[in-house]
């Protein structure tokens, strides 16, 4: 399946290129970047990830995605609706199918450019008829993603709040905030 680029004002949302592999993994090996995560990412894994993004890409058209900004080719980060793995799913309420999220690299934090992104492959999800909600998830203390989540107008559903069954019970990053956003009324 051929997915074609989204662009936005200031962003190509793209397919993975091979040029990305170096900038993702520096990405993933920044201790701040990967607070919220389970931990820092060394470059054979970053590579397979991408392999990975864009097998899924080319199977379902779900995914995650490169952010590439337009006045200088740089890769910032990623970006993507994914389906939700059948563990974290059960603990979700509802049992949601698909998610948004988003990384972007440290030299990249706070120009607006996750919301953008985001936004941007929201809107494309939208195209799809069989799509009637997108949801969010973020560690409790992860307030950076939480404004993102609510600038796309996602709404928290302080009911479906979960534990991420990924962290082993007591691990401090279990505790999640989900975020609900509904077809918009067309």
């Amino acid at each position: 399946m051929d997915i074609a680029p989204i662009e936005t004002e200031r962003l190509v949302i793209r397919n993975w290129l091979p040029r990305d592999r170096a900038p993702y993994a520096a990405f993933l090996a920044d201790p701040a970047l990967r607070k919220f995560f389970r931990g820092v990412i060394d470059a054979p894994t970053a590579h397979g990830w991408i392999a990975g993004y864009r097998d899924e890409l080319a199977a379902t058209g779900f995914g995650w995605r490169a952010i590439e900004r337009k006045s200088d080719g740089a890769l910032i980060g990623d970006v993507g609706i994914g389906h939700i793995d059948d563990a974290s799913r059960k603990v979700m309420r509802g049992s949601p199918q698909v998610e948004a999220g988003w990384t972007v690299g440290r030299p990249f934090w706070g120009q607006g450019y996750a919301t953008e992104a985001a936004a941007a492959c929201l809107a494309d999800a939208w195209k799809r008829p069989e799509l009637d909600e997108i949801v969010a998830a973020a560690h409790v203390e992860n307030s950076a993603s939480h404004r993102v989540m609510e600038k796309l107008g996602m709404r928290r559903d302080t009911a479906g709040d979960f534990d991420d069954p990924r962290f082993p019970a007591g691990h401090w990053l279990r505790p999640h905030l989900l975020y609900r956003l509904a077809r918009p009324a067309a």
